[in-house]
């Protein structure tokens, strides 16, 4: 596999919002540099987009580099903002900088009510399916099975499944950028980045 070179620098310092709450502010940049990848081919580049929501201000957005094209677009099924970058295959350099300001709000919920409120499943069907690198059923489900045994509510399962993912995984600085969020791999080896470990 040709060496990706992928260096992100984040500048956090306190601050003091409008949020009216305790929050983070910084600046964001994401350099990547795909000069090394094999020469005379197209490469497509796609990158994550912040977005501002109730809880984060996005603001100060810059990208830049010698890209062919490049733009922001949404998968069909989600409404994900993805930044997108293509260099052509004639391309001898291949070099994105993106900026951006973000200011956090934390988000602490401890109040939930002690009685369950009804809900049905099929709300919730598409969050709960399975997909290629999270699957439901063999191991994985058998582990679920085991770690919330007893646990009658949705709040309870949840927290013991919380539990068993700081007691049991561990940030691995080897792995590569943010991991690959394959959870048959993490069960194997407990140790990886913020999207293995939310795998679980």
């Amino acid at each position: 596999m040709k060496k990706l070179l992928f260096a992100a620098t984040l500048i956090i310092v306190s601050a003091a919002t409008a949020f009216g709450a305790a929050s983070r502010a910084g600046v964001v940049t994401v350099n990547v540099d795909l000069s090394a990848q094999e020469q005379g081919k197209e490469v497509k580049l796609w990158l994550p987009y912040p977005v501002t929501d109730a809880n984060q201000s996005i603001t100060g957005i810059s990208v830049s580099g010698d890209y062919a094209e490049s733009g922001v677009y949404t998968d069909k099924a989600n409404g994900t903002p993805i930044l997108y970058a293509r260099w052509g295959n004639d391309a001898t350099s291949r070099k994105l900088s993106f900026t951006v300001a973000a200011e956090r709000q934390e988000v602490i919920r401890r109040s939930f009510p002690k009685k369950e409120a009804a809900w049905d499943p099929a709300d919730y069907r598409k969050y709960l399916a399975p997909t290629s690198l999270g699957p439901i059923d063999g191991e994985v489900k058998k582990l679920a099975d085991s770690i919330t045994t007893g646990k009658k509510t949705v709040l309870e399962k949840a927290r013991a499944i919380y539990d068993w993912t700081c007691e049991h995984t561990y940030r691995d600085p080897n792995t590569k950028g943010c991991g690959k969020g394959d959870v048959c791999v993490l069960l194997e080896k407990p140790g990886g980045k913020c999207t293995d470990i939310s795998s679980v």
